[in-house]
C-alpha cells in the first residue's frame, strides 16, 4: 500500500493553535484530546487519502478538496501525487467554502 505524506499549510497549523487555545481556557483536558483525535485524523490519511468525503460545493469541487470530520471540526485537503495537504481545520459552523475560496483564488 502507498502512503501519503501529510503536509499541513501554515493556516491550518494556526487553525489548530486557535482550537487548543480556545478549549485549554475552559478545559485543559479537552484540548488535548481534541488535539489528539485532529492528530489521529489527519495520520489515517497517511494510508487513506480517498477516506474524507469530497465537498458538493459546486464553486469548489474543480479543486478536488476533501473533508475529514473530526466532531465538532472538519479537516480540508487536496492530495496530489503522493502528498495530503491540509488546508485548513474548522468548526462545523464556519463558513468553509469562502474561507477556502480565499487560499486558492
Amino acid at each position: 500500500m502507498e502512503r501519503y505524506r501529510v503536509e499541513l499549510l501554515p493556516a491550518a497549523y494556526l487553525d489548530l493553535d486557535e482550537i487548543f487555545d480556545y478549549i485549554m481556557a475552559e478545559n485543559p483536558h479537552a484540548a488535548n484530546e481534541i488535539l489528539e483525535s485532529i492528530m489521529q485524523s489527519l495520520e489515517r490519511l497517511e494510508n487513506y487519502p480517498h477516506s474524507g468525503a469530497p465537498l458538493l460545493d459546486r464553486s469548489l469541487k474543480k479543486f478536488s478538496f476533501r473533508m475529514v470530520i473530526i466532531d465538532p471540526y472538519i479537516a480540508f485537503y487536496r492530495f496530489i501525487g503522493n502528498q495530503v495537504i491540509v488546508y485548513r481545520i474548522l468548526h462545523g459552523a464556519r463558513n468553509y467554502s469562502r474561507l477556502l475560496k480565499d487560499m486558492i483564488e
